[in-house]
């Protein structure tokens, strides 16, 4: 087995409407003044979960600032992975093969965090802190948002959120692949039967300080309650929809990682967006199987991929969120360039401008501002 370093995978909701929402939302993002038409070539892009540099290859070698520049990447959502240390990546998926001692799990993300933080300021790039970094990064500066995969370094304490808001935390994702006190993920037997209720309150929390909710590898039944309790968009930052949504008991991790469409759905309708990662399969599904169907290094699949979701979620609610250097061996994409080919490769498939425009950073940008 790989160890981390190695790897690179119903309560009806309350508050505003989807239409309400995104009304909202779009008059603050001004996308109306973000056409195609109004900006320079190439499109910006938007990638809502990237760990760009920080598994398989160094930081500081890897060359994230000049690949946002050179293929016009505005925004970045850099996750952070909370667990790293303790999960390993075997024949069938990622699995929690340690226990975090007290206290590891805050000081791992401190230390790294910190990192990030650094490295964005070595290298020029914005971090996204408020609505007009936001504006200056789609404007033609490149730029990252500071994000953590799985809350687990509060260590149970939600109150200490404010500290990592202080320091830059602006799109948290709830759960990874260790068992939290926050709820249930996909790829394990559920304990809390959704979220606990300390992962309830972290929802609000987040919703308070203007962090973004990020429910990727959340069981169906935590994103229902997390909807019913959310008052800001949410997203689902990487991972693919199916008819039916995974279970913790299938054989292989991305089938686990599936996103029932109902629940894709209910995301939408609370103004959210859905995030297709860059999986690629030794052996893919067909194209049109309902199951997933992108191969290694095959970005035309995954645009298609893309394309098929905007069909049954809306142009409104569908973005990028690749998982690079998440993914082990098995990538469409692992590189900004392969990023701009698949935004390309929807231009070819004849998907309206407008659309390809919120998919590859429109749909991001304002539920980003929507939230800050």
């Amino acid at each position: 087995m790989r160890t981390i370093s190695s790897m690179t995978a119903d309560a009806p909701p309350t508050g505003p409407t989807r239409r309400q929402l995104l009304q909202a939302a779009l008059p603050l993002l001004g996308l109306a003044s973000l056409s195609v038409r109004s900006q320079p070539q190439p499109i910006p892009i938007a990638d809502m979960h990237s760990h760009y540099g920080m598994v398989r290859r160094s930081m500081t070698g890897a060359g994230l600032a000049d690949d946002m520049r050179r293929q016009r990447v505005a925004l970045v959502a850099w996750k952070l992975i909370a667990d790293g240390p303790w999960i390993r990546s075997g024949s069938t998926g990622i699995s929690q093969v340690a226990e975090p001692s007290p206290g590891s799990l805050a000081a791992r993300f401190e230390t790294q965090l910190g990192r990030m933080k650094a490295h964005a300021a070595s290298n020029g790039l914005k971090l996204v802190l408020t609505p007009a970094d936001m504006d200056a990064c789609i404007a033609g500066e490149p730029g990252i948002v500071l994000a953590c995969e799985g809350a687990d370094f509060l260590e149970g304490q939600v109150d200490r959120l404010a500290a990592a808001h202080r320091q830059g935390l602006r799109h948290l994702q709830l759960v990874h692949y260790i068992r939290t006190t926050v709820g249930d993920f996909q790829t394990a037997s559920p304990v809390h039967q959704g979220l606990s209720a300390m992962g309830r309150q972290l929802v609000e929390a987040c919703n308070d300080r203007r962090i973004v909710v990020d429910l990727a590898h959340c069981t169906g039944a935590a994103v229902d309650q997390a909807l019913a309790i959310a008052r800001a968009p949410v997203v689902w930052s990487h991972g693919w929809v199916g008819g039916a949504g995974g279970q913790w008991q299938d054989t292989y991790g991305y089938q686990r990682r599936r996103l029932s469409l109902e629940h894709a759905r209910k995301i939408a309708a609370r103004g959210g967006v859905v995030g297709v990662w860059a999986l690629g399969l030794t052996r893919p599904a067909p194209a049109g199987s309902g199951d997933w169907s992108v191969g290694r290094g095959d970005t035309r699949g995954y645009a298609r991929e893309v394309a098929a979701l905007v069909d049954q979620l809306g142009a409104d609610h569908v973005g990028l969120g690749t998982d690079i250097e998440g993914l082990g061996p098995g990538w469409a994409v692992d590189d900004y360039s392969g990023l701009r080919d698949v935004v390309d490769h929807l231009q070819a498939l004849k998907l309206p401008a407008s659309t390809i425009e919120r998919v590859a950073f429109g749909n991001y940008a304002r539920v980003l501002k929507a939230v800050l």
